[in-house]
């Protein structure tokens, strides 16, 4: 039977093939600009559970900006404020959490909707259901190594100020309602691969634009995945160093064997990546980060996922990321021990866990840092074809 899912997006990508009445969106930015949003919906439908998810039905809100794209006399309509209303609605009739997706490199805009429904069913229990919304930044959508990776960098620092513009908005909007109005949900970002390069590009334009103001905390957990970002960014106020006050939890999931993040390290020139060894230093994280180690869990199967993809693909990871959903404590995940070294988590397989599958460890201080170990994949041509980083 077939699997149908919701998810809800913004995107600054071109309209297709009419931006008047859109019927999807391309690989480019967007041609009135690079700051233009457009908000929807989409039913996702997949058929089996090993399939990805397509788009069954997309739905772009209509906006109409006297003066813009409708005459000056015209009712000023935001597809924003229809979008948010819907998915306020949705997050109150299932009480569930709501999961803010900044996809990665290589990643077309039926790609990002389908990534975005496969968190929704592998992270939402029945006691802890999620919603998603995805921010499609225009990525290429192909691999053509060095061409396409150099193009989508730029475009994710293009795009900066877009998805800053989102989460402003989305912020206004939360203002703006009564307090009967509000739902209960808790809000958590989630940024993949080159999304965490972008969401660096966004949080430097939300500090612009507050203008030396304390950033608001929006989310619950902020989660950094297999991030193709500098693995100083933590520490350097021009990277990710404030990202905590955005949040009351940061998640920093790492795989010393990412063989994308490999070849990103040693073909492009880059530092060493936060996605493969985690912070560079641990003598300022804030306590807030919690480290998780997923060496021993990053093979999901096909070679193309270059073991970047644990975070949707694989269970042991998928099991870990509920239950910081949840609200468990780092110390108390199962089928986690504590790294002293590196003070770090690190996830194990399900073959070596005893104990009815707990060995998390209880230590002071134990949620937060991380280590500096690296290892270098076998065969780092591999992640030419690594899709959706």
């Amino acid at each position: 039977m077939a699997e149908t899912v919701t998810v809800y997006f913004a995107t600054n990508r071109e309209e297709l093939p009419d931006p008047d009445d859109p019927k999807g969106f391309g690989p480019g930015l967007n041609r009135r600009s690079p700051l233009w949003l457009r908000y929807g919906a989409a039913d996702m439908v997949r058929q089996t559970r090993d399939e990805a998810f397509r788009i069954g039905e997309l739905r772009v809100a209509p906006e109409s900006i006297p003066g813009v794209t409708a005459g000056e006399t015209t009712e000023k309509k935001l597809g924003s404020t229809a979008v948010f209303d819907a998915l306020r609605r949705r997050l109150i009739d299932k009480e569930a959490d709501l999961v803010l997706l900044l996809h990665g490199y290589a990643c077309d805009f039926e790609s990002a909707l389908s990534h975005a429904a496969e968190l929704r069913t592998a992270w939402g229990t029945a006691s802890r259901p999620v919603e998603t919304a995805v921010f499609s930044w225009p990525s290429d959508g192909k691999i053509v190594p060095w061409i396409a990776y150099a193009s989508d960098r730029d475009d994710a620092r293009s795009s900066a100020k877009a998805v800053a513009r989102a989460l402003e908005r989305f912020l206004a909007y939360l203002h703006e309602l009564d307090r009967g109005a509000w739902c209960r949900a808790d809000l958590h970002l989630v940024a993949h691969s080159m999304g965490n390069y972008l969401l660096r590009h966004a949080l430097q334009a939300i500090i612009s634009d507050l203008g030396g103001r304390p950033l608001p905390r929006v989310f619950k957990n902020i989660f950094l995945i297999a991030a193709d970002e500098d693995n100083d960014a933590l520490e350097d106020p021009r990277k990710l160093a404030r990202l905590p006050e955005l949040g009351e939890f940061v998640q920093v999931y790492f795989a010393r064997n990412d063989a994308a993040l490999t070849v990103s390290d040693i073909t492009k020139g880059h530092p060493d990546r936060l996605g493969s060894t985690g912070p560079r230093t641990l003598t300022s994280l804030p306590h807030k980060v919690t480290l998780v180690d997923c060496t021993e869990v990053s093979e999901t199967g096909p070679p193309t996922d270059a073991r970047h993809q644990y975070h949707r693909k694989r269970p042991e990871v998928i099991a870990d990321i509920r239950a910081v959903l949840a609200g468990t404590a780092p110390e108390d995940v199962k089928g986690r021990e504590w790294v002293p070294a590196r003070r770090c988590f690190r996830i194990l397989p399900a073959k070596r866990r005893g104990g009815g599958g707990r060995r998390a460890a209880r230590s002071a201080g134990a949620g937060s840092g991380g280590g500096a170990e690296r290892t270098r994949t076998a065969n780092p041509l591999l992640a030419k074809q690594v899709l959706s980083r």
